[in-house]
């Protein structure tokens, strides 16, 4: 599979935040296109492109950032890939070679949809995800409640999979199948909790997506 300029773009979000953003020293040998989705008018990088944008959402900021996070078939129409990644994360190689050598060695088709990420490091199993998230406070707790009532009774042994860590994420966003999975994985963030990586595992399997 050939990642190339004309096909593939590296972008991150930033919605409500002023933190400035992370230097990429390997952007400078990337042919990559790496952009900057920012509401903060006053960012300013040496290495990502800088697009600014309006926040979906004006008084809810994270939904708003997950809004471009998860749906880039209606921002990048143009590219047939993206990969996605946090501003937490610092890259030691080139967008091209990090893809190529962790990413793509799970890919058996470009043709088939792919959605691919990092597993929770150290988490075992969704429930564990959802206690923490809990106990950390980290939403409003009735969400919490709820999102994990429905998800048992939609799937219980899904409860039990490895959840994942949705720093990084590389698909084939244009495919059918994965604009579908897109737009139910961010309705569920509006109707549940807006820890986007309790609600992967069930949107995948609502949209058929491996």
């Amino acid at each position: 599979m050939d990642f190339n300029s004309r096909n593939t773009v590296v972008y991150t979000a930033l919605i409500g935040q002023n933190e400035g953003l992370n230097p990429q020293p390997q952007i400078i040998n990337s042919k990559l296109r790496h952009v900057c989705l920012t509401d903060n008018k006053n960012l300013k990088s040496n290495d990502w492109e800088i697009i600014y944008v309006e926040g979906l959402l004006p008084m809810d900021q994270h939904r708003s950032q997950r809004n471009l996070k998860i749906r880039p078939h209606l921002i990048f129409p143009e590219y047939k890939y993206s990969f996605y990644m946090d501003n937490t994360i610092i890259l030691r190689t080139k967008v091209e070679d990090f893809i190529n050598k962790i990413f793509l060695t799970n890919i058996s088709d470009d043709k088939d949809p792919f959605f691919v990420l990092p597993f929770h490091s150290y988490r075992e199993t969704l429930i564990d995800e959802f206690c923490e998230c809990f106990s950390l406070k980290l939403d409003n707790d009735l969400l919490f409640l709820e999102q994990i009532s429905d998800f048992i009774k939609i799937n219980s042994i899904a409860m039990k999979s490895k959840p994942y860590w949705g720093g990084m994420l590389l698909r084939n966003h244009m495919h059918p199948q994965l604009m579908k999975f897109s737009e139910i994985w961010f309705s569920n963030i509006l109707r549940y909790s807006r820890r986007d990586q309790l609600s992967i595992i069930h949107s995948a399997l609502q949209s058929n997506l491996k």
